[in-house]
C-alpha cells in the first residue's frame, strides 16, 4: 500500500540503531527497511523538536502522531486532505464512486496521486473522523428502526399505576435523522402506525426499510429468505418500498439504530427522568421537541448537524409519499353462502359478493373502513364496513337475476309498471297497495296483476280493471274471475242501460196494504 506507516516497533528500532551512532545502510541492514525509507523516518525525527533520546521514549500512540502528521502535512498531501470532506459528501449520493470520484479529481489535477494513493488517503481520513459506517450508505437508500430495550412509562391519573410504553425509533442511513416516538405496544397496530409516522416526519420514502424480526413485521426468519407478515407485505407495497429485515441475532445488520437507541437513552430518557405524563401525546410531544434538539446538535467529529445533511443531500432522493395514508388491514378466510354473502366473523355482519361464488373460498381484507373481498387475489366485492351484528350489506349487482327483481320490489315500482298498462289498472294496483295489512302481501298481489297483463295483454286487463273499480272488486282473484267472463257483452249491456223487467204478480205478493 502507498505510504504506508511503519509499525512502532520498527520506528524506534531505527531510533536505537542511530542513537548507537549506526550508519543508515547498517541500520537498513538490520532492520530490513530499505535506505530510502531509513532516510525518510530519519529526516522526520531530526525535524522535531526532542531528541532521539525523548522520541524513543513516548509511547506507541504519541509517536505514531508525530510520524503520521508529518506524513499527511506535506504540501501535496494537504491539498489532497482538503478536498476529502466535500468528497466524503459526494459519495453519499447514488451512484456515485470512490473511482469516479478520483477520475474527477485527476482532470482536475493532472499531476494528483493514482488511484492506489487516492484510496489510502481516503480511508485513513475515513477512519480518523470515525465514519466508515456512514460510507456504505447513500441517500435515500435506507430507513432503520427497531424498540429499544428500556420502556418509558405514563401514570395513571387515578390510581397512579405505572403503565410502560414502547419507545419506537427510526433512523436514516446516510444522515443520521432521527425520528422516535412512543406506543402502547410493538403489534401492528401500534408499530406500522408509527413506520408511517416515521415516513410522514422525514417526508419521503426511503428505498428500503430495515427491521428486526418482530412478529408484525416476519412471519419466519431466515437468513436468504425471510417471509414477510402480510400486513408488513402490505404497508411495502403501500409506499412502494422493500422490507429488509436482519438476519435473526444479528444486530449489527442495523447498527446505526441501535447507537441512535444508545444515544437518545441519554438525550430523550435522561432529560424525562422524574417528570409525570398521563397521555400519550403529551409524553409524545416532549419526546419530539428533544428528538430535534439531538438532530440539531453537531456530530462530535464534524460540522455539521443530522438536520443539515438531512436537508442538503438526503431529503431529495426519497420517493414522495402515497396520496392516501396506510391503513391497517386485518384478514379473515371465509366461504360464500348460498344466499351470495359472507360474514365477517369480527362484526357478525354480512357483505354480499357476486352470485357467481357461491360456495367458493374467499379472503376477507378489512380496515376500520372498508370491506374488500378477494377470490384468487382478484378483488371481487368492496363494501363500506358497518359494525351492525346480524345484518346485510348488499350491492343488487351481486344477486341472481331473478333475486335483483324480487329486490326491486317497492310501491313505486308498481305503480310505475301500472302505467304502462293503463289508468284503469294503476288505479287498481294503487287501491291494492293502499288496502294491504303488509307490504309483502301488497307486492304479491300486484306481481300477479303484472302476470295476467302478460297473458292477456293490456288492453285487455285495462278493460277488466274498469269494472273491478267499478263494482270495488280490488283484489286479485276478482280481478281474473272478471278475465274469465265475456268482457265485451258485460260492457255492451252496460252501454245500452238496459232496464230490468218488473217482477211476476203471484198470490205469495204482500203487496204495499199490508204494511198499512
Amino acid at each position: 500500500m502507498a505510504n504506508q506507516i511503519l509499525s512502532m516497533n520498527k520506528l524506534k528500532e531505527v531510533l536505537r540503531y542511530q542513537i548507537e551512532g549506526r550508519s543508515k545502510r547498517e541500520i537498513s541492514k538490520r532492520t530490513e527497511l530499505s535506505r530510502n525509507t531509513v532516510e525518510k523516518y530519519l529526516l522526520v525525527f531530526d525535524s522535531h523538536p526532542l531528541s532521539f533520546k525523548e522520541l524513543v521514549k513516548l509511547s506507541d500512540s504519541e509517536l505514531h502522531s508525530i510520524v503520521i502528521q508529518t506524513v499527511d502535512s506535506k504540501p501535496q498531501w494537504e491539498s489532497l486532505y482538503a478536498l476529502f470532506p466535500s468528497m466524503e459528501t459526494e459519495l453519499k449520493r447514488v451512484g456515485m464512486t470512490r473511482r469516479l470520484i478520483w477520475e474527477r479529481y485527476k482532470r482536475e489535477t493532472p499531476d494528483g496521486v493514482q488511484y492506489s494513493q487516492f484510496c489510502e488517503h481516503f480511508a485513513r481520513f475515513m477512519s480518523r473522523h470515525k465514519i466508515s459506517y456512514v460510507f456504505d450508505h447513500k441517500a435515500g437508500d435506507k430507513l432503520m428502526v427497531d424498540f429499544a430495550g428500556k420502556k418509558l412509562h405514563l401514570v395513571d391519573s387515578v390510581t397512579g399505576e405505572l403503565i410502560p410504553v414502547e419507545f419506537f425509533v427510526g433512523i436514516l442511513a446516510s444522515s443520521g435523522y432521527t425520528f422516535a416516538k412512543a406506543c402502547m405496544s410493538q403489534q401492528s397496530a401500534d408499530f406500522l402506525g408509527c413506520l408511517a409516522d416515521n415516513l410522514n416526519f422525514i417526508g419521503g420514502v426511503p428505498s428500503g426499510i430495515v427491521c428486526d424480526n418482530l412478529k408484525p413485521a416476519v412471519n419466519k426468519a431466515s437468513k436468504y429468505d425471510p417471509e414477510i407478515n402480510l400486513s408488513m407485505a402490505e404497508f411495502g407495497r403501500h409506499y412502494n418500498t422493500a422490507i429488509l429485515p436482519t438476519r435473526a441475532h444479528k444486530p449489527k445488520d442495523k447498527a446505526l439504530v441501535e447507537s441512535a437507541v444508545n444515544i437518545l437513552y441519554t438525550r430523550v430518557y435522561a432529560p424525562l427522568h422524574g417528570t409525570i405524563f398521563h397521555t400519550l401525546t403529551d409524553l409524545n410531544k416532549a419526546i419530539q421537541e428533544l428528538v430535534d434538539k439531538h438532530n440539531r446538535m453537531k456530530y462530535q467529529q464534524r460540522a455539521t448537524t443530522r438536520f443539515e445533511e438531512f436537508e442538503s443531500i438526503e431529503r431529495e432522493s426519497l420517493s414522495p409519499l402515497p396520496d392516501q395514508s396506510f391503513e391497517l388491514k386485518k384478514y379473515q378466510q371465509a366461504r360464500v353462502h348460498p344466499n351470495c354473502h359472507v360474514l365477517l366473523s369480527e362484526d357478525k355482519h354480512h357483505y354480499s359478493v357476486p352470485y357467481q361464488y357461491v360456495g367458493k373460498p374467499v379472503r376477507i381484507a378489512y380496515s376500520k373502513d372498508m370491506v374488500e373481498i378477494f377470490h384468487e387475489y382478484d378483488r371481487i366485492a368492496t363494501h363500506s364496513r358497518v359494525i351492525t351484528p346480524h345484518k346485510y350489506s348488499t350491492t343488487a349487482s351481486h344477486l341472481h337475476p331473478k333475486h335483483q327483481y324480487y329486490r326491486s320490489w317497492s310501491e313505486e315500482h308498481f305503480v310505475t309498471e301500472g302505467t304502462r298498462i293503463g289508468a284503469n289498472a294503476t288505479l287498481l294496483i294503487d287501491q291494492i297497495l293502499r288496502q294491504g295489512k303488509h307490504p309483502e302481501q301488497s307486492f304479491k298481489l300486484c306481481q300477479g296483476v303484472l302476470v295476467l297483463a302478460k297473458k292477456h295483454g293490456n288492453e285487455r286487463i285495462e278493460e277488466a280493471a274498469a269494472i273491478c273499480l267499478q263494482y270495488d272488486f280490488i283484489s286479485y282473484s276478482r280481478l281474473e274471475y272478471v278475465l274469465s267472463l265475456d268482457i265485451e257483452s258485460l260492457l255492451a249491456g252496460q252501454n245500452e242501460n238496459e232496464t230490468a223487467p218488473p217482477p211476476p204478480v203471484h198470490q205469495n205478493l204482500r203487496g204495499p196494504g199490508y204494511y198499512r
